[in-house]
């Protein structure tokens, strides 16, 4: 049977896992599932609709399944709701917010890690095996990648996508398009690739040089846009660049480089990373 603590409110079609644990305090409400092995520590705050999967992990002050912040979104208005995976972790004062549309949840894959305070807005789409620092703000819509990693204080505007394996600076906004395995340094300033976190994934050499090239291609060259992608289309063919290609083919908001605007700070912070990330 599940453990749950005489203090901890049920309110609703609640469906529990034999080995559930909710922890002192928690309260949830709605129709909410939760699968095997998942564990609410204390103070967590949960309601439906949201299926949990199995082996998550949520702290106090955790909340997921709420409204979303949207003025026109009415408070008791259930929606599509929130779908979680297997095997996240929720720190303290997490929040995941459920969706506004009614053909598609607020989705977070499986085995990602939300530090304290990391926030995911409604109707956003989190892949696989991300981490996401201290105060990362996800705002509504963004798509999130596989094994992306942010820096505390991060955040990505409202229907962003940032590729998979991609990196986003502690205290960096983006507004444009992260491509997958990029490294954003500053505020929309792609400062390398993330040649590191490939190495880690077991990714071949022969894509990380790949990607190295591509980099080399989409920001470092003077070219106007369209050439640049003429340029990586070359590629076609190989998985890599046909990733590349099929990300830039499906951006709405452009995808972020070094082009345009350059302020000092931006400026420093570019030549930081590429003295760090560049070979």
């Amino acid at each position: 049977m599940p453990k749950i603590h005489p203090t901890a409110i049920l309110d609703g079609d609640i469906q529990l896992a034999d080995d559930v644990e909710i922890g002192p305090l928690c309260v949830l409400r709605g129709r909410i599932s939760i699968g095997a092995g998942t564990v609410l520590v204390q103070g967590v705050h949960l309601e439906g609709p949201l299926s949990l999967g199995a082996g998550n992990t949520l702290y106090p002050g955790a909340a997921l399944g709420f409204a979303p912040q949207d003025k026109g979104f009415a408070r008791t208005k259930e929606g599509s709701g929130t779908i979680v995976g297997d095997g996240n972790v929720f720190r303290e004062h997490a929040t995941v917010h459920r969706a506004t549309r009614d053909d598609r949840p607020t989705r977070i894959g499986d085995r990602n890690y939300f530090m304290a305070c990391a926030h995911a807005a409604h109707d956003v789409q989190v892949g696989n095996d991300c981490t996401f620092a201290n105060a990362t703000l996800l705002a509504g819509h963004a798509e999130i990648g596989d094994r992306v990693v942010t820096g505390g204080g991060s955040g990505v505007h409202q229907f962003c996508r940032v590729g998979r394996g991609a990196m986003i600076g502690g205290v960096v906004g983006m507004t444009k398009d992260v491509c997958p395995f990029f490294t954003a340094s500053a505020f929309n300033y792609i400062g390398g690739y993330n040649r590191i976190g490939m190495r880690r994934a077991g990714i071949p050499q022969s894509d990380i040089e790949m990607v190295r090239s591509i980099y080399g291609i989409l920001v470092r060259s003077r070219e106007i846009h369209s050439a640049r992608v003429a340029r990586v289309a070359e590629f076609a063919g190989h998985p890599i660049a046909d990733e590349f290609l099929a990300f830039i083919k499906a951006s709405r908001r452009g995808i972020a480089t070094r082009h345009g605007r350059i302020t000092s700070a931006r400026s420093t912070a570019g030549a930081l990373a590429t003295a760090a990330s560049d070979e």
